[in-house]
C-alpha cells in the first residue's frame, strides 16, 4: 500500500472490485473461522449497521459528541460492529483488533483517571496526515499502542466484511520497549534510522522477525510478504484457523489522524490510508447485490 500507487488503484478500482465480489461470489468457503475456539464475527450484514443506530461510527460530529475523546472505546466499537475502512478510493478492509489489544483498550477506555487519559488512543491533527510528519519520527519498528500501532493488511479471506476478502489487523505492542541508535548489535530494517528494542507480547502481533526486519516505509514489492505458513512458524499459532490457510498479509505500522472535515482516517506508514465506510457506497451496495446483504 505506497502512495506512488495510490492514483493507480483509483483508476482501476472498480474493475479490480468488481472481479473480487463476482469471484467471491461464487466461492464455495463462506463459513466463520475461529479463533481460540471463538467465533470471529465476518459476515457481511456486520458491515452494514443500522444507519440511523450507528451513524456515531462515521458521521464526524455525531463521533466526538458520543465518545467525548474516548477514542479507545470507539475502535473497540468499530471492531465490534464489523465496520470497514474504505483504502485508495474503494479497497474495503474490516478492522479486526487482536485479543490483546483488545483488552488493553477495554481498560483504557474505562479508566477516566488522568493516568487512564494519557494512555488513550491519539488522533493527530489535519497537518500531520502522514507519519512521517509526526513529531519525532524514526524509521524504525517502534510502536506505543498511542501514538501508533503495529498491524498487517491481510488478504484472501472470503467471509472478510466488505466482500473484497481484505483485513485490517491491529495488535498490542510492547511498551516497556525503547527507541536506540542503529549500530552493530542492533537489529533494524532496511533504511531504519533508529533501533526498537520490542518483544512479541501479542501471541496475534508481530513476531520476533517481523519486528526486526520491518521497514514498513519502502514500497510493498521490495518487502516481505508472508503466507499462513510462514506466520505460524514465527509463532503466530492460530493465523489459518483465524483467516483461512489462503491469507497472507503483509505488516505496517498505523497511526489515526483527522482530515479538514475531521473524518478520522487509519494511516499506514507508507501513506496508503483508509476512513470507516458507512455501507452506502456504490460498491458496497454492489456487494449487497451479489452476496444478498
Amino acid at each position: 500500500m505506497t502512495m506512488m500507487k495510490r492514483a493507480h488503484h483509483i483508476f482501476i478500482a472498480s474493475f479490480i472490485l468488481l472481479h473480487s465480489y463476482l469471484a467471491l461470489a461464487f466461492s464455495a468457503n463462506m463459513g466463520r473461522f475461529t479463533s481460540r475456539g471463538r467465533a470471529i464475527a465476518m459476515s457481511s450484514t456486520a458491515a452494514t449497521p443500522n444507519s440511523e443506530q450507528k451513524s456515531h461510527l462515521y458521521v464526524p460530529s455525531e463521533r466526538d459528541e458520543y465518545y467525548q475523546g474516548n477514542v479507545a472505546q470507539y475502535l473497540l466499537d468499530l471492531h465490534d460492529e464489523g465496520a470497514t475502512f474504505n483504502f485508495c478510493g474503494g479497497m474495503m478492509f474490516q478492522l479486526v483488533l487482536s485479543e490483546k489489544l483488545q483488552t488493553h483498550l477495554k481498560s483504557v477506555a474505562a479508566d477516566s483517571s488522568n493516568e487512564g487519559m494519557q494512555k488513550q488512543p491519539i488522533i493527530h491533527p489535519a497537518s500531520q496526515s502522514l507519519m512521517s510528519r509526526t513529531p519525532e519520527y524514526k524509521k524504525s519498528s517502534y510502536a506505543d499502542n498511542i501514538l501508533s500501532f503495529h498491524g498487517r493488511e491481510l488478504r484472501k479471506i472470503p467471509t472478510a466484511n466488505g466482500g473484497m476478502g481484505f483485513v485490517l489487523q491491529l495488535s498490542y505492542a510492547d511498551p516497556s520497549a525503547t527507541l536506540g541508535e542503529v549500530s552493530s548489535s542492533s537489529t533494524a530494517g532496511k533504511g531504519a534510522d533508529a533501533a526498537w528494542n520490542g518483544k512479541p507480547v501479542d501471541p496475534q502481533g508481530w513476531s520476533k522477525e517481523e519486528i526486526a526486519t520491518y521497514d514498513g516505509w519502502r514500497s510493498d514489492q521490495f518487502r516481505q510478504w508472508r503466507k499462513c505458513s510462514m506466520y505460524e512458524e514465527e509463532g503466530y499459532r492460530t493465523f489459518g484457523e483465524e483467516f483461512g490457510n489462503e491469507a497472507f498479509g503483509l505488516n505496517h505500522r498505523f497511526f489515526l489522524h483527522l482530515d479538514t472535515q475531521n473524518k478520522m482516517w487509519l494511516s499506514a506508514e507508507d501513506g496508503c490510508e483508509g476512513t470507516p465506510a458507512d455501507g452506502t457506497s456504490l460498491m458496497k451496495k454492489l456487494g449487497g447485490m451479489l452476496f444478498g446483504m
